[in-house]
């Protein structure tokens, strides 16, 4: 379910009895981290809640609590050896309960209200919306969708020397065919010469997969002469252009470098 839908979901639920919304930053990319801090804030921000809610002598409302903080604790803890960069937990005590893992930070935060809390959610889906990131090299265009910091869907773009069209691959990057390098050398000057007619070709096919798949932005990623090349070929107004040659690199780690460098 996208995030969009998990926030529209979120909204519509409300429990009498209370819901716990968990934002918790579990990366263990520095050190105290990796000594399981998570865990002691974890433990800490649901002792609090139960000592705020044992203060109010409601009964019922404590019994509800503990129930979902033991189904908090459960999933969560579950999650101990493929730690993601953040947890977000919401449930509620008549047995809905949802855990989404996030490759994008979170302020700690721990909340028992009637609804669930999303204004983190929101704030993300703002930050880390619905994107592509286009990277150009020359016949080669490899495209990654991304939201919230993840890959979705990669596609890849090779220009095909007897067809003058560009071939499509979805999913992992093809293994470049036998003598195909030796092709591509052989017609590089023919390229150059009809660069701008050729990249006006598959610029079209990356503004009908922008439209049908709803990308608020486009990153276009490459040498500052491609970039800028290619750029030029986009009727769209949300185009952002990085400056970096990430071909190298793997899909996750791409969108990580691009996130940062939009920021």
């Amino acid at each position: 379910m996208s995030l969009a839908k998990d926030i529209k979901h979120f909204k519509q639920i409300h429990c009498e009895e209370g819901c716990l919304s968990i934002y918790l930053r579990t990366s263990l990319s520095s050190a105290d981290q990796q000594k399981g801090e998570w865990k002691i804030r974890l433990k800490n921000g649901l002792k609090k809640l139960e000592e705020y809610i044992e203060a109010s002598d409601n009964q019922p409302e404590l019994k509800a609590f503990k129930k979902v903080k033991k189904e908090a604790e459960n999933h969560i803890l579950e999650l101990s050896t493929q730690l993601p960069n953040s947890i977000v937990f919401i449930g509620s005590s008549n047995g809905d309960f949802h855990l989404r893992k996030l490759q994008v930070p979170v302020e700690n935060d721990f909340r028992w209200e009637r609804h669930p809390v999303v204004d983190q959610l929101e704030s993300l889906e703002e930050k880390y919306p619905l994107s592509g990131i286009v990277m150009i090299k020359k016949t080669d265009v490899h495209s990654v969708e991304t939201s919230l910091g993840e890959v979705v869907e990669e596609k890849h773009y090779s220009w095909d020397i007897e067809q003058e069209d560009w071939k499509e691959y979805i999913g992992a990057r093809p293994q470049a065919e036998t003598g195909a390098a030796l092709h591509r050398e052989q017609y590089s000057e023919r390229f150059d010469a009809n660069q701008q007619r050729w990249y006006k070709k598959i610029a079209k096919k990356i503004e009908k997969e922008a439209k049908n798949r709803h990308w608020e932005t486009i990153h276009v990623v490459g040498s500052p002469d491609q970039t800028s090349e290619f750029a030029k070929q986009l009727t769209v107004s949300d185009v952002l252009i990085v400056k970096k040659n990430l071909a190298k690199m793997k899909s996750h780690e791409i969108v990580k470098e691009v996130n940062e460098s939009a920021i």
